[in-house]
């Protein structure tokens, strides 16, 4: 069977938005966008392991706030992102081993399901 792994970026700054708490981290129904993500990918059944790269000063309250407090199993690390996206989609496709397959998905796409995955 092929291993597949998926990155979820949230190292966004959101600065189209013009708001002090990046997309990824505003609250939709009690949660924080990333959540609903996170939650569809570690349910799927098809997704092995998740990598989650998010910027420097996030990566303790992504692990704490959102990956332990929701129980979301599938996340075997939290990195940092780069200056650009693709510096970010490099950082974390480097945490994928021995990965047959890989989605990369915008944390601030929270409307995924798992049959689009």
């Amino acid at each position: 069977m092929k291993k597949i792994g998926a990155v979820i970026l949230a190292a966004g700054k959101g600065s189209r938005m013009q708001s002090d708490c990046p997309k990824q981290f505003m609250e939709v129904c009690n949660r924080p966008v990333l959540y609903y993500s996170l939650n569809v990918f570690s349910k799927c059944n098809k997704i092995d392991e998740i990598v989650l790269v998010t910027g420097k000063d996030s990566i303790a309250y992504c692990k704490n706030e959102i990956v332990e407090k929701y129980g979301i199993k599938k996340v075997s690390c939290i990195v940092e992102g780069g200056s650009e996206r693709y510096w970010s989609v490099y950082n974390g496709l480097q945490y994928l081993k021995d990965t047959d397959y890989v989605l990369i998905h915008d944390s601030a796409r929270p409307c995924v399901t798992e049959d689009m995955l």
